[in-house]
């Protein structure tokens, strides 16, 4: 009988203290039980920094942690530790780095930042393609197990790793000072390249085969976009002995947009299509280089990766996520408050963790990290979360969230009762106004409703419009608070059903 293969360990916990953002005062603690993990944060906050924590732990080689200690703390004492389901705890300190304990699931790990994106999409200049070769050997297929002479199972950086040796070889003279080629040098080498070929032609095929419908998924949102991927190009690394120099180190992605077949596509294709196009490719490499069920953990980090793809071309990204990555423990980090709110409803009943990252003025004057988790209904946390800032003494920010769990909650209610409001791809465009008008002519003879709305419309001028927030004339925390009882008044009203 076949055993089932064991499940998975996964993230438990992370803690991060005395590193970039999070001093040892206030370090991140986030408790994930296995779960993934959905966290926003303003530029600044410490998103990025829990992105860093976790490359530089899951990495294979040793990193240097003091150079990402957090310049407050004094002495530094910088440290990352994740704690997984099955108990087992991973540190990363000064003390030292667990290379040996990571490596396997570094190799499997994928890290995605728009900066990474951005890398893939640039030439050395306008006119020439990106070439992705040097992220394919590193990253992209470097764990892609390819058959090469004599059935034996290499992976394709062993092979580049092998041609780079085989380059490089020396020996010393006999007899004598100095070094030289060996007798068997260029022979050697070609053999070397001719295997390192055969594999990345093979992990190629396989990269082709997931990239080109994921590119599909993400570019057909509404109807069939022009945007193809044709393929990938390579044509084989080979040594020139007359130049003694390796050539062909070479790996483009060939695209055509209608009948054109653009060389530079970076420089023919808007910045969304550039962006799935990259998205696709990268993940793509994932899924071929990573068995679906081998028993180790499977990470999946993306750090602000979809800010160049406009929100309806957002959510087949999720969904690539929870089609075919749901074996894998993915992180998303992102500063856009808008998409956050999107991604949140749409991963509602997933396992999923969801976490808030702000700023806030410790006793010190300085400023601190401060993390909170959001458990309950997106329009109640929100709402919870303006209650928070007005705690803190911050009533601008207090206001500006009790407007967004306003747009929040009349957006659910129009939905709810089929009530038509002005479509806008880019949720920000969506008018408070309009949504207001339509929802109280929906609940005209609801006494409760009614009154709800009419204690509202008291505020809508003031706090609720985010343009008010002059500095000049600043908003008082009584007027903000009233205004939040009103939302939540009118938040509660419009959950019930209408009374007869």
């Amino acid at each position: 009988m076949a055993v089932a293969p064991a499940k998975a360990p996964k993230i438990a916990a992370i803690r991060i203290s005395d590193f970039r953002a999070f001093p040892a005062l206030a370090p991140a603690s986030i408790i994930l039980d296995g779960c993934n993990l959905l966290a926003y944060g303003e530029n600044g906050a410490g998103k990025s920094s829990i992105y860093r924590a976790l490359r530089g732990l899951f990495s294979v080689t040793a990193q240097d942690i003091l150079p990402m200690r957090n310049v407050f703390t004094d002495p530094p004492q910088p440290s990352v530790k994740v704690t997984l389901t099955d108990k087992s705890e991973l540190n990363w300190s000064a003390a030292g780095h667990p290379t040996a304990d990571v490596s396997d699931t570094a190799r499997k790990a994928a890290f995605l930042s728009h900066t990474r994106l951005i890398e893939m999409n640039t030439g050395t200049t306008p006119d020439d393609p990106p070439n992705l070769f040097p992220v394919a050997v590193t990253t992209l297929l470097a764990d892609f197990e390819a058959t090469v002479a004599g059935g034996a199972r290499r992976n394709v950086g062993e092979l580049w790793a092998a041609v780079r040796a085989a380059f490089e070889r020396r020996e010393q003279y006999s007899g004598g000072t100095g070094t030289r080629r060996p007798k068997n040098y260029v022979a050697a080498l070609q053999e070397a390249c001719a295997q390192f070929n055969d594999g990345m032609k093979q992990a190629i095929a396989a990269l082709e085969g997931h990239a080109k419908p994921l590119v599909r998924k993400l570019v057909d949102v509404l109807s069939q976009d022009s945007l193809e991927l044709v393929g990938f190009t390579f044509y084989g690394v080979t040594y020139d002995e007359a130049s003694r120099e390796l050539h062909n180190e070479t790996l483009i992605a060939n695209v055509k947009f209608r009948t054109h077949t653009p060389v530079a596509h970076q420089s023919f294709l808007n910045e969304a299509r550039q962006s799935a196009l990259a998205i696709a490719t990268y993940l793509a490499g994932r899924l071929a280089c990573v068995p679906t069920a081998d028993g180790s953990l499977k990470l999946l980090v993306l750090d602000d990766l979809l800010m160049s793809l406009d929100h309806s071309h957002r959510r087949p990204v999720l969904d690539v996520m929870g089609d075919l990555f749901k074996d894998w423990q993915i992180i998303l980090l992102t500063h856009d408050r808008f998409w956050f709110e999107l991604a949140r409803e749409q991963l509602l009943g997933e396992p999923w963790k969801v976490v808030e990252i702000y700023e806030k003025v410790d006793g010190d004057g300085l400023l601190r990290p401060v993390l909170w988790e959001s458990k309950d209904d997106l329009v109640a946390e929100t709402l919870k979360q303006a209650g928070r800032f007005l705690d803190d003494n911050q009533p601008a920010a207090a206001a500006n969230y009790a407007r967004t769990a306003c747009e929040l909650a009349l957006r659910r209610y129009c939905r709810n009762h089929a009530i038509s409001f002005g479509y806008a791809d880019d949720p920000q465009k969506i008018k408070l106004e309009d949504l207001l008008k339509k929802s109280e002519a929906h609940a005209k003879g609801d006494a409760d409703r009614e009154a709800a709305f009419t204690e509202l419309k008291k505020y809508k001028k003031l706090i609720l419009n985010p343009l008010s927030h002059n500095p000049t004339q600043p908003i008082t925390k009584a007027d903000v608070q009233a205004a939040i009882a009103a939302v939540g008044k009118l938040v509660a009203v419009c959950a019930r059903k209408k009374t007869p």
